[in-house]
């Protein structure tokens, strides 16, 4: 929607989301809206594309690469600590994905994802119920009652528009800085 967002972090409460354009000054000058933002749509391809890229997934997927057995915890005399039993699914993770993204411990970990730990179709109805009455208000001041969402900032990025652009304004930044001007 050309929000160019960076990252969010959600609880049960609260929704944070920020990215290199001001959201606040985009739904106020009516670039963005908030009803389309929060459309059950929106929980389509995008969604999943963040959702493969995300460490949701690759802590979903290291589950069900231990209930299959291709990863083992405890094996007689070799077992393993949860450092190495992560670095070993994200690896595995990493290359199914990129080799096989249809093979059959891939979609079952996006199956594990989108019904246990989002619950996609919960979501949507959710979205559905509450988008045309979202109010929108700028504060002075940060919310006491976003203090706990703030510390969490930072967690979940995402890659995509913002990222570049922000990655190609520093670039721009950095040519000129190197050149003189």
């Amino acid at each position: 929607m050309g929000a160019q967002p960076l990252g969010f972090v959600a609880s049960d409460y609260a929704l944070a989301i920020w990215g290199v354009s001001d959201l606040s000054v985009m739904i106020k000058s009516n670039r963005l809206s908030l009803e389309n933002l929060f459309s059950a749509e929106m929980l389509g391809d995008d969604l999943e594309e963040w959702l493969d890229e995300s460490s949701l997934m690759k802590r979903t997927f290291r589950n069900c690469a231990m209930i299959s057995g291709l990863i083992e915890r405890r094996h007689p005399g070799k077992e393993k600590t949860g450092r190495q039993i992560t670095m070993n699914s994200d690896l595995i993770y990493d290359v199914l994905y990129a080799h096989e993204p249809d093979h059959i411990l891939i979609e079952a970990t996006r199956r594990d994802a989108a019904k246990g730990l989002l619950d996609i179709e919960r979501l949507g109805q959710c979205l559905e119920r509450i988008r045309r009455n979202i109010v929108h208000m700028p504060l002075g001041q940060i919310s006491p009652l976003a203090v706990p969402i703030m510390l969490e900032i930072g967690k979940e990025p995402i890659f995509g528009e913002g990222r570049e652009s922000a990655m190609a304004e520093a670039a721009d930044e950095l040519f000129r800085e190197a050149a003189g001007h």
